[in-house]
């Protein structure tokens, strides 16, 4: 065999690997920046570390879209209603301005209704005045369904 044929089969043998090396670390690159791009916003959404002395309420199914799949961590207190000057705005007509309040006593969280026309639903019965929550506790304003996490 001249050495120009064996020449010529090496190097079609090395540019074969060089073309499978090159689409593999082009595939690998690839799919680090798509999944670091995933990694990045599924960090983003996660849930904020809450201290001992904090609480969440994670927002639950449909109602609002604009609080689709969001988290609220609070320590004292946290104020729920129509109004803009409240923690948690719910824009809906089924909400009063100043609808419901959750805040710590003790070392429990207590959730009262501000006196709404629509009432305040805990676990799926209407809240009377306030009632002491459990982590796992369901609350519902409006067409928004929270769930109360420690």
């Amino acid at each position: 065999m001249p050495v120009t044929a064996v020449f010529l089969k090496v190097f079609r043998v090395v540019l074969e690997y060089g073309m499978l090396f090159w689409l593999l670390w082009f595939s690998v690159r690839l799919s680090r920046q798509i999944f670091g791009a995933v990694r990045r916003e599924m960090r983003k959404s996660r849930a904020a570390e809450t201290a001992a002395s904090e609480a969440v309420l994670c927002v639950l199914g449909e109602g609002e879209p604009s609080l689709a799949g969001r988290r609220f961590a609070f320590g004292e207190q946290i104020a729920i209603g129509r109004g803009a000057d409240n923690d948690i705005v719910i824009p809906e007509s089924f909400v009063s301005h100043h609808h419901a309040v959750l805040f710590r006593h003790a070392n429990q969280y207590v959730v009262e209704d501000l006196g709404s026309v629509n009432p305040t639903y805990v676990n799926d019965h209407p809240l009377k005045g306030r009632a002491y929550l459990r982590p796992g506790d369901v609350l519902r304003i409006g067409m928004v369904t929270f769930r109360f996490e420690r």
